[in-house]
């Protein structure tokens, strides 16, 4: 279980996020709602680990042991993913370099050339994606369905725990959308856990959310089943 216990952040000497107390388990899917500045990406890069973002009080833990010592690369290791709302992209690194320098990471093993792509090669293809992408500079002038596809497949390869998905709709069409959608609810089983941050609600009738927790100025204002999300949207589209 990964868990936050009376949660409080700042940045820049400003308070953003107030005694936030939240519980992750494995096997369950989530979602953070919230409009635009009620600091849900703030939380979650918190949990990841930002050098931009201070904690004030309390902890972040994984089954009971505290990570707030731990750096990004630690807690990534710990099963924790971030996928970001805008993905970068990296000029002079290629897509196979880096793939093969995260899965090393996780695996503590130096993976060779040739060992690699055969464990590489056939995720790409269950993922529908070239395997001439790994020749390329990671997400140079790849569009934003090939990010995002790039993405999954680190989920594929990392397979982690406690997966957040920060706007993850945003740049993408219609086409494009649902099938990252699809893929991401292929990826989703019993031995991870998807925390979906949106102010749209659209990702949400692809992937089953078992709880909702509502954001407001750094705050859980309502916490509840899948079916609060009617009523919130009645509240934001009516007022």
């Amino acid at each position: 279980m990964l868990e936050t216990k009376n949660l409080s952040v700042q940045i820049q000497d400003k308070e953003i996020i107030h005694n936030v107390s939240l519980s992750f388990q494995k096997g369950k899917n989530y979602c953070l709602l919230g409009k635009n500045g009620s600091w849900k990406s703030s939380l979650a890069m918190t949990i990841m680990w930002h050098h931009d973002y201070s904690i004030l009080k309390w902890d972040i833990s994984i089954n009971g042991k505290s990570i707030l010592k731990l750096d990004a690369h630690q807690r990534a290791q710990k099963w924790i993913f971030l996928a970001f709302q805008t993905i970068p992209e990296i000029k002079g690194v290629k897509l196979f370099e880096f793939l093969r320098s995260i899965y090393s990471a996780k695996t503590w093993i130096e993976q060779t050339f040739l060992k690699f792509k055969r464990h590489i090669v056939p995720l790409m293809e269950e993922l529908h994606i070239d395997p001439e992408f790994l020749r390329r500079d990671l997400n140079v002038w790849f569009s934003g369905g090939e990010r995002r596809k790039i993405e999954i497949l680190q989920l594929k390869l990392l397979d982690p725990t406690y997966i957040f998905l920060d706007e993850i709709d945003s740049g993408l069409d219609v086409d494009a959308f649902k099938a990252v959608a699809e893929l991401i609810k292929k990826t989703n089983t019993k031995e991870n856990t998807f925390i979906i941050i949106t102010h749209y609600f659209t990702i949400l009738d692809h992937i089953p959310i078992d709880e909702v927790h509502v954001l407001e100025d750094g705050k859980i204002k309502e916490s509840g089943w899948s079916d609060i999300i009617e009523n919130i949207k009645r509240k934001w589209f009516t007022s």
